[in-house]
């Protein structure tokens, strides 16, 4: 799967890349490093129309002005593979852009996910993934469950994670928001 997402700020970016190393030493925990970049998903597909896609992300660019998120806590989505993060708080400015960016990339992708859909979308920052377990869930939440992360991260550019199967995404075509 494909990704249009947003980097976090450096200081976050660094403090989660810390988490991620704490977890990965003191409960074993690596599968995080298929998609080794601290950041949030806008939208994820199987394939894009990857010219149409450039210059639709351009657009969005030019018109989105730089903003800030807030986070708090600690989530969890359950099931056969549990995915541990930060949930980022919807507001009406965050709830609106990520309608726009839906509503201009769904007629480019294939296969998008419906958990993106406006409806269902849960934004958030990927603490762990992949390779939760019965046997190491307990070790990260004991980590976790104690800190704060109640963040305020500035958002300014639209990026997009190239994935194939469990290889390390790569990164690709950086906007900067440009709006006023």
């Amino acid at each position: 799967m494909h990704g249009l997402v947003s980097l976090l700020d450096k200081e976050h970016y660094a403090h989660v890349e810390n988490i991620w190393q704490m977890l990965e030493d003191e409960c074993g925990l690596a599968g995080i490093k298929v998609t080794p970049f601290p950041h949030f998903s806008w939208l994820i597909a199987r394939d894009f129309d990857w010219k149409a896609l450039e210059e639709t992300l351009k657009e969005i660019a030019k018109k989105t002005r730089p903003f800030t998120i807030n986070t708090g806590g600690i989530g969890l989505f359950s099931g056969p593979s549990p995915v541990i993060f930060i949930p980022i708080i919807r507001t009406k400015a965050l709830n609106k852009l990520h309608q726009h960016i839906w509503d201009a990339i769904q007629p480019l992708g294939e296969d998008i996910s419906p958990y993106y859909a406006p409806q269902s979308w849960v934004p958030h920052i990927t603490l762990a993934q992949i390779d939760v377990s019965k046997e190491n869930i307990a070790c990260v939440m004991e980590r976790l469950a104690f800190q704060t992360f109640t963040w305020e991260i500035q958002v300014n550019s639209i990026r997009f994670i190239h994935q194939t199967s469990r290889e390390a995404g790569e990164l690709f075509y950086q906007y900067q928001f440009q709006g006023e």
